[in-house]
């Protein structure tokens, strides 16, 4: 219960942090990004791309923001060197870090809606779902992967020595790979592969499947199931990192002193 509230607190304070700071920034630049794809999908005039592109194009706003701020809490904790009060707590560095990357999450929400609306206004056509409920399910799905797949970031950051820029690649890849553009069965090859690894790919694909309709939802268990194995493992390999951090800084103090 007390690392409950711990998460809980640490979510509070990066919600005042993103909302006394330019919070809106990360999403309005991703403003240009859909706003290409959406007039690229209006030369192709197919409704169901066009439906997708509405749908994908607040999660590319999300996507920025997230990535980006929860990417750069653990490195900002040690240049601030608030770091190790966290870690003679009692609870995990990584529940701290879930807490704010469902604050940073929550945040992209209602600010995905002005990327949702540039879209909307270009497009000029409206949604055109088959299967809202299934969509309503698959949005769950996608917003955990991305929360996780976020979360990952924050101890590779702080491992590689990022600096200023270093998501600058990392964003429209991530873009590219989680079917935010297009499904990824579209893609090369080379591409696909290296995608499946992210657990957003798989709940892409029923977001396209409930665009298209289907009368059966069986054939969302597959897709949403590996979505969940997938988060699992990169969850997995996120806690992995975490605890090389910690050993680093308790150890060696090595991070710190570069920081």
């Amino acid at each position: 219960m007390n690392q409950l509230r711990a998460m809980v607190a640490a979510m509070s304070q990066q919600w005042k942090t993103i909302t006394t700071g330019n919070g809106l920034s990360l999403q309005i630049i991703a403003i240009p990004t859909v706003a290409v794809f959406a007039w690229i999908a209006k030369q192709r005039g197919d409704p169901a791309v066009l439906t997708y592109i509405l749908i994908t194009s607040p999660l590319v706003s999300i996507w920025n923001g997230a990535v980006f701020r929860v990417g750069w809490t653990l490195s900002s904790e040690l240049s601030n060197q608030t770091l190790h009060f966290v870690y003679i707590s009692r609870t995990p560095v990584v529940l701290v870090s879930i807490g704010k990357a469902l604050a940073q999450t929550a945040w992209g929400l209602p600010t995905g809606v002005i990327a949702f609306a540039v879209v909307w206004l270009i497009t000029g056509t409206s949604p055109q779902v088959a299967n809202g409920a299934l969509l309503g399910a698959s949005m769950v799905f996608v917003l955990l992967g991305l929360l996780v797949a976020s979360l990952f970031f924050s101890p590779l950051n702080v491992l590689v020595g990022g600096r200023g820029g270093f998501f600058n690649a990392i964003l429209p890849f991530g873009v590219l790979l989680s079917g935010y553009v297009f499904p990824v069965d579209r893609l090369p090859l080379a591409l696909e592969i290296p995608a499946r690894l992210l657990p957003m790919s798989w709940s892409m694909d029923v977001v396209w499947l409930a665009v298209q309709g289907t009368e059966s939802w069986t054939r969302a268990l597959l897709p949403w199931a590996m979505c969940l194995v997938t988060s699992a493992a990169v969850f997995g390999i996120t806690c992995a990192l975490f605890r090389v951090v910690e050993r680093r800084i308790r150890v060696t103090g090595t991070l710190e002193l570069r920081s």
